[in-house]
């Protein structure tokens, strides 16, 4: 950044996310909580730039729900059978007695990735819903 200008922004946190974000800041080394806002910042942007980006992608779709929640099963079962051309496994863990995971292995454009776990997010019963997206490098 030595060539860059710095803008300086207020971010307002609860005094608990604080807290934890201040242990954070020390356990990973930052030098302070600028570096640490900086890092989370870039992070933030490359995990959700690529949504449009061309070309062949992996991605991992995980997500948590509630299988008590009515329907919800049916629900992920029917968007894997949607997108079967793209879907190339799926694992299915018990968290508890009431939470189950979903790792889903995708392959295709980014664009339709996002749109599979879009989808997922969206359904009733679920908690949370991720992605970690990779590119494939073609000989």
């Amino acid at each position: 950044m030595k060539d860059e200008t710095v803008a300086r922004i207020g971010v307002s946190l609860p005094p608990k996310l604080l807290k934890k974000f201040d242990e954070m800041v020390e356990r990973m080394g930052y030098a302070n909580r600028s570096e640490a806002v900086r890092d989370a910042v870039r992070h933030y942007m490359i995990k959700n730039e690529p949504r449009e980006d061309a070309g062949l992608r992996v991605g991992v779709i995980s997500i948590i729900y509630d299988h008590d929640v009515r329907g919800v099963n049916d629900v992920l079962t029917d968007m894997q059978h949607r997108y079967h051309d793209m879907i190339q496994s799926s694992t299915h863990l018990h968290l508890d007695r009431h939470n189950c995971m979903e790792l889903i292995i995708a392959r295709g454009e980014t664009r339709k990735i996002n749109e599979i776990k879009d989808h997922l997010t969206s359904v009733p019963g679920v908690k949370n819903a991720d992605l970690l997206i990779t590119g494939i490098t073609e000989d």
